[in-house]
């Protein structure tokens, strides 16, 4: 474990005159494999726990006990959209293309609304409408009691963003780089704000004083004013990453995570306090009574104090990329293993854990979206970014029977870079 405060590390100083563009569409969740895993924050509502799986399945279980009350079967897996709860209904989406209305008591189908597309994000519940977005590239609002469709805008890449409605305001992002406004009693744009990479937030937009904030897979995380659409202040988060997490606000400070593994603390001007390392994917973070709560690829469930500093963590046999939700002085959060798991926040020992059925579902490499490229603007630079050269991390992952995974990255610059100094670094190979 390392952690450290204020500047990048030794090779992260040498890389300064070399940026990161993203060069293909983030399509690893697009690529998620059947199984039982699962992969999303669970809702705890009324003392039950509610989370689909890539089972094809719904699950509701008893919060105290760990046990199964219902369940309900879907025509696919259902990966990253979690369940939301509104007058004992629970909606869900999942790669069946369905938005479903589900009776929270029962289990039983109420109504289903078709797309063309996987519904992977989770839907925004705001008075007696439903907004969600579907890779068919369209945001929908439909009736909330009836399903039937109100209005729909189309984009032009994928819809995997959860959206948030503020006052009159509907705020979500695409596939095409862009964040958009929209009046959500119509369904007309406001204003849009482009970025240099995919936009996918999974949770909730954070919006705070006027402004909205949301990273993109160009690695930076932005302040917007809410009204005009114009930028406030960016955070570069990362270099290679990408970045698909919504910042945590408590006390006036930002908690950002990114897939490089680094959790940051800015100020409201998005200004570094501190930062925590560990060097794999990290996802959503949670405060909860002055503690830092996340996720990680390195199969742990983390707690740090408000100054970064790492206070316990919880192991699993798979990825974490989803927060927990908290309830009762008890953390419930998914795991890549195919459990969903529920632990003591005082005592970090396990209560229980529930299983869904089948082998971990199969997931791509992490990192082979971004290619390397100089920030000098120079013609030789120009001409070298024409080459087409790769910042290329070759990340192997095998899936094994135990939950287990291998990984190896490889950092290597083609040798056009030759008379600019060539970077070529063997990373740790680290079986867990």
């Amino acid at each position: 474990m390392e952690e450290t405060a204020g500047s990048f590390d030794e090779f992260s100083i040498e890389m300064e005159d070399f940026s990161f563009k993203q060069v293909k569409n983030f399509d690893r969740i697009f690529k998620i494999g059947q199984g039982g895993s699962f992969s999303q924050e669970p809702l705890i509502h009324d003392g039950v726990v509610y989370v689909g799986c890539m089972d094809q399945h719904v699950y509701a279980i008893d919060a105290e006990t760990g046990n199964l009350k219902w369940k309900f079967k879907t025509d696919d897996g259902i990966l990253i959209s979690s369940p939301k709860y509104s007058d004992g209904v629970i909606y869900i989406g999942g790669y069946d293309q369905d938005l479903k209305a589900i009776d929270a008591k029962t289990g039983e189908l109420i109504w289903k609304f078709h797309t063309n597309g996987k519904v992977m994000a989770s839907v925004c519940i705001d008075k007696n409408k439903l907004y969600f977005g579907s890779n068919d590239q369209n945001l929908y609002c439909l009736d909330k009691n009836t399903g039937k469709l109100i209005w729909k805008f189309k984009t032009q890449g994928e819809v995997v963003s959860t959206p948030t409605v503020y006052k009159e305001k509907l705020f979500f992002g695409s596939y095409d780089y862009n964040v958009y406004c929209l009046n959500k009693e119509t369904g007309n744009q406001i204003w849009k704000f482009e970025t240099q990479g995919n936009i996918m937030i999974l949770s909730s937009f954070l919006i705070h004083d006027e402004k909205v904030y949301f990273t993109s897979f160009d690695n930076y995380l932005r302040a917007v004013d809410i009204n005009t659409g114009k930028l406030v202040w960016k955070f570069l988060t990362g270099h290679y990453g990408g970045t698909q997490t919504s910042p945590e606000l408590h006390n006036e400070i930002l908690y950002q995570t990114n897939r490089e593994g680094v959790l940051w603390a800015l100020n409201m001007e998005g200004k570094e306090l501190w930062n925590f390392r560990i060097n794999h994917a990290i996802g959503d973070s949670i405060v909860h009574e002055d503690k830092i709560y996340f996720g990680s690829e390195d199969h742990h469930l983390h707690c740090l104090n408000l100054k970064g500093k790492e206070l316990w963590k919880f192991g699993t046999q798979g990825n974490l990329w989803w927060r927990p939700s908290i309830s009762n002085n008890k953390l419930y959060f998914s795991s890549y293993d195919c459990h969903i798991y529920c632990v003591d926040v005082k005592t970090q020992r396990l209560v229980w854990k529930f299983r869904g059925h089948g082998a971990p579902s199969y997931a791509p490499p992490t990192f082979e979206t971004h290619e390397l490229v100089t920030k000098k603007d120079t013609e030789e630079t120009k001409e070298m970014e024409n080459l087409g050269k790769r910042y290329d991390l070759g990340v192997t992952e095998e899936g094994e029977s135990t939950g287990f995974y291998k990984s190896r990255i490889t950092y290597q610059v083609s040798t056009q870079y030759a008379s600019k100094g060539k970077y070529q670094i063997d990373s740790r190979e680290e079986e867990f």
